[in-house]
C-alpha cells in the first residue's frame, strides 16, 4: 500500500513538474514570433497514478493553412497596389501627360499653316514635334524604370525564397533525427518550420503538407513542387528565347528543372509578375502603338505634299527595327527575316505578339497572342511563293498591316517559329527624321484653277491627295504631272463633263452628274491619278477647270491642314484618336490602381482575422498561463504531500514490524 501510494505521489510530482516546465516554456516565449503554445497531456495509469504522454503544440493545420493563404493574398495585392500607385502618380502629372505635348505640336502646326512662308513658325512646329518625340521616350523610360524595379525586386524575392526553402529542407532533416531519437515531438523545430512556411507564403501562394514521415512538403497551389522532403531546391528566372521580356520561372532540383506556371502565383512574386504583364508590358506596347500610329500617319500625309523647297515631303519620323525572336536552333535564320509596318496601315497594328510559322510546303501563317500568351482569333494564312514582293523584297500582308521579308523561303522549316511584337519598344525608338521645319510639306503637290470666262460661280479645289509615287500616280519624279494624266475638266452640260490630258485628249466622260465632289473618282481616274478635285456648286455648259502643279503658290496650306486633321482621326486600331487613346490608357491605370487599393484593404482585414483565429488557439496568454502555473504548483505540492504520507505510512509499518 505504501509503495503504491509512493508511486502514485511520485507520478503526480513528475506530471506536475512537466506541466510547470511546459507553462514556463510558454511564458518565456510569449513574444517569440511563430511560437505555438504547448500542452502536456497525461493519462490515468491502470496500476495507479498518472502517465505523461507527450508535450504537443496547440495548432490547427486548417487555420494555419488559411493564415498562409490570406497572407499570400494580401502580399499579392499590397505589392501590386504599391507598384500601380507609383505608376499612377507619375502618369497623373501634367508635365508628363502626352496629351499636352500633342496639343502643343498640332497647335504649332496650325500656326505654321497660317503663314507657310514663315521659316520661324516652321521651326517652332518642328521643335514641338521634336518635343513630342522626346516625351514618348520619357514615358517609355518611366515604363523601363518600372520594369527594372520589378526585376530587382523579383531577384531579391527569389533569393529569399531559395533561402527559405533550403531552411525548410534542413529542418526536415533535423526533425527526422530528433524525433527518431526521442518519443517527444520536435515542437520548437516544427514551429520554426511553420514560421518559414508563413514567410514563404508572403512570396507565393503555397500548400504546405506533411508526408508519411511527418515531414513538411511545399507545393504551389497548382500542385507544382517547391520542397520535397529533404531535397533542397532553387527557384530561378530563365530567359524565354521567343519572348525575352516574359518572366519564366523554373524550380531546379539539381539534376533537372521543372517549369512553373506564372499565372496565379500569388504572393508578392505573383504581384510582380502580373504587374509586369498588366502594366509594364501593356504600357510599353500601348505607347508603342501610339508612336507607330502618329509616325505612320504623319509620314504618309507629309509625303502627299510639298515642303518649303518645293520637293515632295519625306518622312518626318523614324521608327526602330522590329525585333524578331526564335529558338536557339534558328538564330542563324533571323538575319533572313525582317518585318515592318506597311506604310499607311498603322491602324491595323495591335499590341499583340505575332507568331510566324510555316504550315506546309507552300503556305505560312501568322497567329496573334495577347499579353497572357493566349492565341486570339484565326491565324492569317498566306503563300509567299505566289505573292509579288516590292523592290526591297517585302511582301505585304494586307490583313495585318505588315510587310514581311524572307530572304530564303527554303530555309524555313515547318517546325520553325518566329515571334515579334511590333509595338514593343516602339516608343523608345521613335525618332525625328526631319532635319528642320522646311521638311514640313504644308502645300498640296497639285492645284486647280477656275477659268475666268466661266459662266457659273462654281470654284474648283483639290479635295484629296492619296498618292504621289512616280511609279503609281500622275506625279513624275520632278514633281510635275505626267502629260497623260488629268489636266482639264470641261462641262458639256450642268450634269456632264469630260476629263482631258495635257494635249486635250479626252480621258473619260461622265454624265448624269448630281454631286460635284470627287470628279476624278466619278470618272474612274482618281486611283491612278493619286488625287481628286471637287467644284463648289453646279457649273454651266462650257465651264472649264484646269489642273496643274504650277497652280500651287508658296502660301498654299492644303496638305498642312490635312496634317493638322490627323489629331482628330481614329488612328489607334481605327477606333480612337491619339488624345482619346492616351486618355483611355491613363484611365485604365487609374482604374487598376483604385481596384488594387480596394483589394489590398479588404485582403488585409481578412488576413488579420485569420491571424487572430490562429492566435486564439496557438498564441500564449499570460493570464491563462498564470492560472495554470498556480494550479500545477498546487498539484505539485499536493503530490509531494502524498509522497510524504506514503513515506510516513511506510515508516509506521516498519515500526510495527519491529
Amino acid at each position: 500500500m505504501g509503495s503504491s501510494l509512493y508511486s502514485i505521489g511520485l507520478s503526480g510530482l513528475q506530471s506536475s513538474n512537466a506541466r510547470i516546465n511546459t507553462t514556463g516554456q510558454n511564458t518565456a516565449n510569449v513574444d517569440t514570433e511563430g511560437y505555438s503554445r504547448q500542452r502536456t497531456d497525461t493519462a490515468s495509469s491502470p496500476v495507479g497514478g498518472v502517465v505523461i504522454r507527450d508535450t504537443a503544440r496547440l495548432v490547427d493545420n486548417f487555420v494555419s493553412g488559411q493564415v498562409r493563404a490570406d497572407t499570400s493574398d494580401f502580399s499579392y495585392h499590397d505589392t501590386y497596389h504599391s507598384l500601380m500607385t507609383m505608376s499612377d502618380s507619375l502618369l497623373a502629372e501634367d508635365s508628363v501627360s502626352l496629351n499636352g505635348y500633342l496639343d502643343k505640336a498640332f497647335s504649332a502646326l496650325q500656326n505654321a499653316n497660317n503663314d507657310p512662308t514663315s521659316s520661324s513658325l516652321r521651326e517652332l512646329a518642328y521643335s514641338s514635334l521634336n518635343n513630342l518625340v522626346n516625351q514618348y521616350k520619357t514615358l517609355s523610360g518611366l515604363v523601363t524604370n518600372q520594369e527594372n524595379l520589378v526585376k530587382e525586386q523579383l531577384s531579391t524575392s527569389l533569393t529569399d525564397i531559395n533561402a527559405i526553402t533550403t531552411k525548410i529542407s534542413d529542418l526536415n532533416g533535423k526533425i527526422l533525427r530528433e524525433e527518431g531519437l526521442s518519443a517527444s515531438p520536435a515542437n520548437e523545430l516544427r514551429d520554426q518550420q511553420e514560421l518559414l512556411a508563413k514567410d514563404l507564403s508572403k512570396y507565393l501562394d503555397i500548400n504546405a503538407q506533411f508526408n508519411d514521415k511527418g515531414l513538411m512538403t511545399i507545393q504551389l497551389m497548382n500542385g507544382q513542387p517547391l520542397v520535397m522532403d529533404q531535397n533542397p531546391t532553387e527557384l530561378k528566372v530563365v530567359q524565354n528565347p521567343l519572348s525575352p521580356k516574359k518572366i519564366d520561372l523554373v524550380v531546379s532540383f539539381g539534376n533537372y528543372s521543372v517549369g512553373l506556371k506564372t499565372e496565379s502565383l500569388g504572393g508578392s512574386v505573383g504581384g510582380l509578375v502580373d504587374f509586369r504583364t498588366e502594366f509594364s508590358d501593356y504600357a510599353d506596347r500601348t505607347l508603342g502603338q501610339h508612336a507607330i500610329a502618329i509616325a505612320d500617319a504623319m509620314n504618309t500625309q507629309n509625303a502627299k505634299g510639298l515642303d518649303a523647297n518645293g520637293d515632295f515631303g519625306r518622312d518626318l519620323f523614324s521608327l526602330g527595327k522590329i525585333d524578331i525572336y526564335s529558338s536557339k536552333d534558328n538564330i542563324q535564320k533571323l538575319s533572313d527575316i525582317s518585318v515592318r509596318v506597311s506604310p499607311g496601315e498603322a491602324s491595323k497594328i495591335t499590341t499583340d505578339t505575332y507568331e510566324l510559322s510555316r504550315t506546309d510546303d507552300n503556305r505560312f501563317a501568322i497567329t496573334k497572342y495577347n499579353l497572357n500568351d493566349r492565341a486570339i482569333g484565326q491565324s492569317t494564312v498566306f503563300d509567299l511563293s505566289s505573292m509579288t514582293p516590292d523592290s526591297n523584297g517585302y511582301y505585304k500582308i494586307e490583313e495585318l498591316g505588315l510587310d514581311i521579308r524572307v530572304g530564303d523561303l527554303n530555309a524555313i522549316d515547318q517546325d520553325d517559329v518566329f515571334r515579334f511584337t511590333p509595338t514593343a519598344n516602339a516608343a523608345a525608338t521613335l525618332g525625328i527624321q526631319a532635319k528642320n521645319g522646311d521638311a514640313l510639306a504644308l502645300s498640296a503637290p497639285v492645284g486647280a484653277t477656275t477659268n475666268s470666262d466661266n459662266l457659273s460661280d462654281a470654284r474648283i479645289s483639290v479635295s484629296a491627295v492619296t498618292n504621289t509615287r512616280p511609279d503609281s500616280s500622275a506625279f513624275s519624279a520632278d514633281g510635275s504631272l505626267y502629260p497623260s494624266s488629268p489636266h482639264q475638266i470641261y462641262f458639256t452640260s450642268p450634269s456632264s463633263y469630260v476629263v482631258r490630258d495635257a494635249s486635250g485628249t479626252e480621258l473619260a466622260s461622265v454624265s448624269n452628274v448630281f454631286q460635284y465632289s470627287n470628279l476624278l473618282e466619278q470618272a474612274g481616274l482618281a486611283e491612278d491619278a493619286g488625287f481628286d478635285v471637287s467644284v463648289s456648286s453646279m457649273p454651266q455648259q462650257g465651264d472649264e477647270f484646269s489642273i496643274s502643279t504650277d497652280d500651287v503658290g508658296p502660301s498654299d496650306n492644303v496638305n498642312g491642314l490635312a496634317l493638322i486633321n490627323i489629331q482628330n482621326q481614329s488612328l489607334v486600331e481605327g477606333k480612337a484618336s491619339l488624345t482619346k487613346a492616351f486618355a483611355g490608357f491613363v484611365s485604365y491605370v487609374g482604374t487598376k490602381t483604385a481596384e488594387s487599393a480596394g483589394h489590398a484593404q479588404s485582403s488585409e482585414v481578412i488576413m488579420n482575422d485569420s491571424i487572430n483565429r490562429r492566435d486564439r488557439l496557438s498564441a500564449v496568454s499570460l493570464d491563462e498561463e498564470a492560472v495554470n502555473l498556480m494550479k500545477y504548483q498546487q498539484s505539485y505540492s499536493a503530490s509531494a504531500q502524498v509522497v510524504t504520507a506514503a513515506r510516513t505510512t511506510f515508516e509506521t509499518l516498519l515500526g510495527i514490524m519491529r
